[in-house]
């Protein structure tokens, strides 16, 4: 059953979110995430390492061991995949490149790509290295032509043969610069034009232009043996060994492996709490540049703030990144210059930084949900399989609906005086959409009572999670 959660349950947040007026970490944080990952890994085969930086130096909290046949717990030291977390580092590379000298921002990428690749444009507006580096291309999420039965396999084996014939055949959707689209192939595609331009491989270029001058020395994709037996095993997610992703020529989108510690020196570079040369390119990665990305909210270069809740005095950014056997997320707090840093073996764990991140009590449900800010009537609706209309399926206490009287059950024959029959749940909820402020009149029909009547809610702002 198709199914909308068009308001979710009110959060009681006043006081939690009372630790925001903090600036550094308390113990009593540091505390919380201790117990949580004991609570949650202790008793696995999985391991995850939470990193915490601020004005007063940094912490890593972990729980879990290796997996790798020993009984080695994990630390700051243990390496994982981070996945896309390298986009940022392929972002901040391009910077340094135009710094040097070496690229211009503005320049076509055609121009760094051979002769014979037609590069897609729309309404005679071309894809530039800016708009790589922002993810705002217009390119999509991934090439149409990748090939392999799972995703390990179709990003292993993608070839530059492969992409040029996809950028060859592709037509953009949207005019680039236009709007934000997370793009694995643009960010590889911006990878690959910056070796070519160089004449070496993303790697170096990423070690000597970033790791070195940070001292990240565990930050790389080829791994000496010493790494590999600190390197934690991947796991699906139902718990099972999952294979390492050993990427080429998609690496930009998502080749590096790294530590916490590594990682720790990374955010405190972006917030200043390091000197360090790279700070002003830093800085222009994270102005925000698109405010109406649906899934990904405010997005700057290519760090975003998923939209999440953010109280008076906190201004987030983040990036998380996954393989087929890790999750991981690096993101900062601009205002009250704080980082986090959370690398786990497993997929889907890298949300629990953004509640972090937030100040919010660490919950079961802090794994994969956040708190938001969003407008609503406080109604979960679904389509109604019999009659076709819409159901209401939940109402919010104190919500607009449940002031109103509403109740779960009842049936929604038109929206603001047109009809939801024919309409499936996405164009239904669209005549819903607008401000705090907006009026909605919803013609509601009884079943049980075979009662029609009219009411009419205003839209609220609602503190959720989801």
């Amino acid at each position: 059953m198709n199914n909308r959660l068009i308001c979710f349950a009110p959060l009681l947040l006043a006081a939690q979110l009372a630790a925001a007026a903090q600036s550094g970490f308390t113990d009593a944080e540091a505390d919380a995430i201790k117990a949580f990952l004991q609570q949650n890994l202790g008793d696995t085969n999985l391991g995850m390492v939470i990193g915490l930086v601020d004005e007063h130096g940094s912490r890593i909290i972990s729980a879990g061991r290796l997996d790798n046949g020993t009984s080695q717990e994990v630390n700051g030291d243990t390496i994982f995949e981070i996945g896309s977390v390298t986009k940022t580092f392929t972002s901040l590379l391009a910077l340094k490149m135009a710094e040097r000298g070496e690229i211009k921002l503005q320049d076509p990428v055609a121009k760094y790509l051979p002769e014979s690749v037609r590069m897609p444009s729309r309404n005679g507006k071309e894809i530039t290295v800016l708009n790589l580096a922002a993810q705002d291309s217009g390119l999509p999420f991934n090439a149409d032509n990748h090939t392999g039965d799972d995703w390990k396999e179709r990003f292993e084996t993608y070839t530059a043969g492969k992409m040029y014939a996809f950028l060859s055949g592709h037509t953009l959707t949207a005019e680039p610069g236009s709007k934000f689209q997370y793009s694995n192939i643009g960010m590889a595609l911006l990878g690959h034009v910056m070796a070519l331009k160089t004449g070496t491989n993303y790697e170096t270029l990423i070690v000597d232009r970033i790791c070195r001058p940070l001292h990240m020395d565990n930050t790389r994709i080829t791994l000496t043996p010493e790494m590999k037996a600190r390197l934690a095993r991947g796991h699906d997610e139902a718990g099972k060994p999952a294979p390492n992703w050993d990427l080429d020529l998609i690496a930009g989108a998502g080749g590096l492996r790294s530590t916490a510690n590594d990682l720790l020196k990374y955010v405190s570079a972006n917030l200043g709490l390091t000197q360090s040369t790279l700070k002003p390119l830093m800085e222009k990665m994270q102005v925000i540049r698109h405010e109406d990305s649906p899934d990904f909210g405010k997005t700057a270069m290519p760090w975003f703030d998923r939209g999440v809740y953010q109280a008076a005095g906190i201004e987030l950014l983040g990036h998380s990144g996954g393989t087929g056997g890790y999750s991981a997320f690096v993101g900062f707090d601009k205002k009250q210059r704080r980082g986090v840093v959370a690398l786990c073996d497993q997929p889907g764990w890298s949300t629990l930084a953004w509640a972090i991140l937030q100040r919010v009590p660490l919950t079961k449900e802090s794994k994969t949900m956040f708190v938001r800010e969003i407008v609503g009537i406080g109604t979960g609706l679904a389509t109604d399989e019999k009659t076709r209309l819409l159901r209401i399926t939940m109402i919010l206490p104190k919500s607009p609906a449940a002031q109103a009287g509403l109740s779960a059950g009842v049936l929604i024959r038109r929206i603001n005086g047109i009809t939801v029959e024919g309409k499936n749940l996405d164009e239904c909820t669209n005549l819903i959409r607008g401000p705090v402020g907006t009026k909605v009149r919803l013609e509601i029909i009884n079943p049980d009572r075979e009662e029609t009547n009219i009411v009419e809610l205003t839209k609220q702002k609602f503190l959720t999670s989801g």
